[in-house]
């Protein structure tokens, strides 16, 4: 038996060495398509495998066409990896006994550091809603906490001031910076924690080996970014919001701005142009839309006022605005 055996690897090996080695279609993978649940060449329309990664909804346990969602697990949160992985047990909800096994099942799912990473997470999420943030902030901003967390462990008001620091950096990051009062507020800390909060997140997204460039790559704030908002819920016309617009580009381009923060030179702005506009909009107005203090946003103003070239451009534009 074994001569026999060796006569037909003998002939297994002729036969495979005549067989020329020619690629077809169906070996490039640029050609692979998904088409049903299955692999087919794009060109041919040959099938190349019928493997599928995707969950198995379909219920054969009886008569009903529907899915059946016990047959798959929850999708797993890269932010939360360990806690996604644990099964869940359903049916409980008539029995006591099994009711309890089944929340004892889900205390024990997730381990202590991502119940506390949890917790931040939906503070993260609350605050997020009542500033009407939309959803990629809070996404953004868990994902920056998570990257803090595993390098350094931050505690009491440092803590809260590093994750109100993460949803300023999260705002930063998606092109919608709000102020660093604006942010305090939301959290209802006061503008010290807020500050040494963005210090620290600063100092330990260095220390974080792969993350640098999550700072270095950031866009720089200017005054164009608050303006148009500040301005709409002060509930400016269009042309008047232009106006404004072009006004912080002169006093950027006369460089007025340089001693103050780009949120308290537009609330300078806006206050500016309201004052010789000669609208009803006070300054107490401008200031708890801009969460901006009566005191800077009036200084600010003045240093604008005090130059000449800003006053005449203001008054041209303003000329124009009553002939229309």
């Amino acid at each position: 038996m074994d001569d026999f055996e060796e006569c037909f690897q003998a002939l297994d090996e002729m036969l495979s060495e005549n067989v020329p080695t020619e690629s077809t279609c169906c070996d490039l993978i640029e050609n692979y398509q998904e088409n049903q649940g299955v692999i087919v060449c794009r060109k041919c329309s040959q099938l190349i495998t019928n493997i599928i990664d995707g969950p198995e909804w379909r219920f054969y346990g009886g008569e009903s066409k529907g899915g059946n969602p016990s047959r798959c697990g929850m999708a797993v949160n890269p932010l939360l990896p360990q806690s996604s992985l644990g099964s869940s047990m359903s049916g409980y909800a008539k029995n006591h006994a099994m009711k309890k096994i089944g929340q004892y099942q889900m205390w024990n799912s997730m381990p202590y550091g991502e119940r506390s990473l949890y917790k931040v997470f939906v503070e993260i999420d609350t605050k997020c809603q009542k500033g009407r943030f939309p959803k990629v902030i809070p996404q953004t901003a868990k994902s920056l906490y998570r990257i803090l967390s595993e390098t350094k462990v931050s505690r009491g008001s440092n803590r809260t001031g590093v994750i109100a620091a993460c949803v300023y950096n999260a705002c930063k990051e998606c092109g919608v910076p709000r102020s660093p009062n604006e942010i305090s507020q939301m959290f209802d800390i006061e503008s010290k924690i807020m500050t040494k909060g963005c210090k620290n997140y600063t100092e330990i997204m260095r220390m974080s080996k792969g993350n640098k460039n999550r700072i270095t790559n950031l866009k720089s704030i200017n005054l164009d970014d608050f303006i148009e908002r500040f301005a709409y819920n002060l509930k400016f016309s269009e042309t008047e919001i232009q106006v404004i617009m072009r006004l912080s580009s002169v006093s950027q381009d006369l460089g007025l701005i340089s001693d103050n923060t780009p949120a308290s030179m537009a609330a300078g702005c806006i206050y500016l142009f309201s004052k010789y506009r000669q609208n009803s909009l006070t300054k107490k107005e401008i200031s708890d839309v801009c969460k901006i203090s009566e005191v800077t946003i009036n200084k600010c103003m003045k240093k604008l006022e005090s130059n000449k070239d800003m006053m005449t451009y203001l008054q041209s534009h303003l000329d124009i605005l009553q002939e229309s």
